[in-house]
């Protein structure tokens, strides 16, 4: 995603899809979908960079999306508070780019981190709290086709 629209979204909790608001539910919750996670569900305190989606929009990336086709899960969630960035972080003493943690390809760096002054940001992250697993079966049976 495009770093500039992945901050738009995250700050105005805009689909990642459609780009429109996923504010307007009567519960006031939001629905994060994110690639495999080796059988981890999404859980509280959950940190991400991935902005949340709309029901039809999800059901539409997991049918179309190659990143998903390995498997997602998928959670609402009542709040997604700013947390931090992820980007690449640099040596203070060598300004070399340090290795991300093993199949990642940005850090997680939290806004009262030392280590914010030494990342390059990619993208905003938020911390998921209050969530409720969703069922992905159940998701894209109840959105029309």
């Amino acid at each position: 995603m495009h770093a500039l629209r992945q901050r738009q979204a995250m700050n105005h909790m805009l689909c990642q899809v459609c780009g429109r608001s996923t504010f307007g539910r009567s519960d006031e919750r939001h629905l994060f979908l994110m690639g495999e996670r080796k059988g981890r569900p999404i859980t509280d305190g959950e940190k991400t960079a991935v902005p949340p989606v709309h029901e039809a929009c999800a059901a539409e990336s997991l049918r179309d999306c190659p990143h998903l086709r390995h498997g997602a899960v998928a959670a609402w969630a009542q709040y997604a508070q700013p947390w931090g960035i992820a980007g690449i972080v640099h040596d203070p003493q060598s300004l070399a780019p340090l290795p991300a943690a093993e199949g990642e390809e940005l850090t997680f760096v939290a806004y009262e981190s030392d280590l914010l002054r030494w990342t390059i940001a990619m993208r905003d992250v938020v911390s998921l709290h209050r969530c409720t697993p969703v069922d992905l079966d159940k998701l894209v049976a109840a959105v029309p086709a």
